[in-house]
């Protein structure tokens, strides 16, 4: 199975393994709940996958990687106790808990999560000291003679053979105690999550056209040279970095997250191709006063649109050069014109999203706060206490995540600018609050909607493009693909259709 299908897999088992019957029990024994083994190549998402779970079935997670642990650690120190037997005193060694056991209680007490994933990594690459805790924990959910705490599922993961010689086989015995699932690299499931995540368009696209580069193990008479989708990841977010600071990177800088020569290479080449066409748009937006122009007032939107539209505008002049490009070349095109056009699409997502909340909000504000009179201050005050407090809860407790946090404040930094703003009015022009800041929201939804519609033309503007390449067909189902698989440029494409997109889209199913 792929990652995602694991993910899915494992979090059926969450809510199976939660089921309670009407007397409070547990409807399948935590003695019979298996615990989860993968087994699956490194570099793959394991680790992100559990991150993801316990955040959307609102569990806990405690993660160790099992190859940092002793036995002593895992099982608990040995003391001295005194016990008696058949009349007589007997000095006997016992143990204290285990360090990943207490690690669960005392997450429990600091995060209020009574039930949650123990995730241990590389459980078949331990010590051999180590070997028999490891069965004991998976045949029996003890570490030492401790047990996890009731409510608390095991998700083990590990490497085949074949790709780490600390790999020590797991035993029938084992294996018939455990949910065993083997998980492959998929690249299909990681585009997925690379559109999601805003991976680097130019690993993207360079993996569009090398599929068989994004996992790949070779041995050599020298060693192993390989790629995982833990190393594009990790290079995505650093070139995204020397980009802002402006670091030129040479061929040899690949290999230090592309360990495999050839792929290596590879993907240098094709990276100065899509620097190339990245300056290209530059000095056209320069030119023509775009983000790196003279007017550097606009938002991360208007220098989005600037961009696509730059670029498109600097390649339509020349469509004979267009005609001259090979697929690759167009491919990174269409990578290029994809970035600004998702990264314009969020912000206007994210502007609908506060804009939204910001109307709740002023619903919801104290009726003299509303009529202006003279209670207003103080309980207009003890209103956005309340609400802040309220966020501040919520996001202590993970009921409120970072992002929708950040809405919240936002929104409630602006309404109070808005109030502030009004009390500053001269008497006469003041009118009524609620009014006055129901005609800023209609201001700023026309600016919305202004801005969608220049998304949508940008999505126009760059089919033009992409169809004067000749052998540009598998980069506009490319970004055909892109575009739908992005929720925030399909709500666009919605309110604001495109033909070209609509056509394509309908080849790619």
């Amino acid at each position: 199975m792929n990652i995602q299908e694991a993910k899915t897999e494992i979090a059926r088992t969450l809510r199976a393994y939660a089921k309670r019957n009407a007397d409070g029990s547990f409807r399948i024994p935590p003695e019979k709940q298996r615990p989860l083994l993968l087994i699956g190549p490194p570099g793959i998402g394991k680790t992100a996958i559990m991150r993801q779970i316990a955040e959307e079935q609102g569990c806990g997670l405690v993660a160790y990687s099992m190859t940092h642990h002793t036995r002593q650690s895992a099982i608990g120190l040995p003391f001295i106790s005194q016990k008696e037997y058949g009349g007589r005193t007997y000095a006997v060694t016992e143990y204290t808990m285990s360090e990943i056991v207490a690690s669960i209680y005392d997450y429990m007490a600091e995060t209020g999560h009574t039930s949650g994933i123990l995730f241990l990594d590389e459980v078949n690459c331990v010590s051999e000291t180590l070997t028999p805790v490891m069965l004991q924990l998976l045949q029996n959910k003890t570490f030492g003679n401790v047990p996890l705490p009731e409510g608390w599922v095991i998700v083990a993961a590990g490497n085949p053979p074949e790709y780490n010689k600390s790999v020590r086989p797991l035993d029938m015995v084992t294996l018939d105690r455990v949910k065993h699932m083997e998980v492959g690299a998929d690249l299909a499931v990681w585009m997925e999550y690379a559109r999601a995540h805003g991976v680097h368009p130019a690993v993207r696209s360079y993996l569009s056209v090398y599929p068989d580069h994004f996992y790949n193990i070779t041995d050599t008479d020298g060693g192993q040279l390989f790629v995982t989708a833990r190393g594009w990841e990790d290079l995505s977010m650093m070139l995204y970095s020397y980009e802002e600071d402006g670091v030129t990177v040479t061929p040899a800088w690949f290999l230090q997250y592309l360990q495999h020569d050839e792929i290596a290479r590879s993907f240098g080449l094709y990276y100065d191709l899509f620097r190339h066409f990245t300056e290209e748009a530059g000095a056209a937006a320069a030119a023509n006063g775009g983000p790196d122009g003279a007017d550097r007032t606009q938002d991360g939107a208007d220098r989005a649109r600037d961009g696509v539209g730059s670029l498109a505008r600097l390649l339509l002049a020349s469509p004979e050069k267009l005609r001259r490009r090979t697929s690759t070349e167009c491919l990174a095109i269409a990578a290029m014109l994809y970035h600004p056009i998702a990264t314009a699409a969020a912000d206007t997502a994210e502007m609908q999203a506060r804009l939204k909340r910001r109307k709740e909000l002023a619903a919801m504000l104290p009726d003299s706060a509303k009529a202006g009179d003279a209670r207003a201050d103080e309980e207009t005050r003890a209103f956005f206490e309340q609400k802040r407090r309220s966020a501040a809860i919520k996001t202590e407790h993970d009921v409120m995540k970072l992002p929708e946090s950040v809405r919240e404040e936002a929104a409630l930094a602006r309404l109070e600018d808005d109030l502030a703003a009004w009390r500053k009015l001269p008497e006469a022009e003041r009118g009524d609050p609620a009014a006055y800041e129901s005609a800023l929201i209609e201001n700023e939804e026309r600016q919305l909607a202004e801005r969608s519609a220049a998304v949508s033309a940008d999505v126009g503007d760059a089919y033009r493009v992409l169809e004067h390449c000749p052998e540009g067909r598998s980069a506009l189902l490319y970004f055909t693909n892109d575009l739908a698989h992005s929720e925030e440029i399909s709500a666009v494409l919605e309110r604001y259709p495109q033909e070209s997109y609509e056509r394509y889209a309908k080849e790619i199913g």
